[in-house]
């Protein structure tokens, strides 16, 4: 059973990922962001949420399932 649970989310992609690809946070199959500032923006997810830090942070992209942030990450707080 367990195969066939990550074959499913294989395919459907709704694992919550995070990605760090060419200095830009790749967030993908989030549920909502909850706050959200220069300093610090937390995002909701199935599991939990997560905390990210910093300086000058900005979404850079913004879709239904995909957050693309950009900024000086000094933390992220998985929750």
């Amino acid at each position: 059973m367990r195969l066939l649970t990550r074959l499913n989310e294989y395919i459907n992609e709704d694992g919550y990922e995070i990605r760090i690809l060419d200095n830009v946070l790749d967030i993908s199959n989030y549920i909502e962001i909850r706050e959200f500032s220069s300093t610090q923006i937390v995002i909701i997810h199935k599991n939990g949420k997560t905390i990210i830090e910093g300086s000058n942070l900005v979404i850079k992209v913004m879709l239904d399932s995909e957050i693309k942030i950009t900024g000086n990450i000094t933390n992220i707080l998985l929750r």
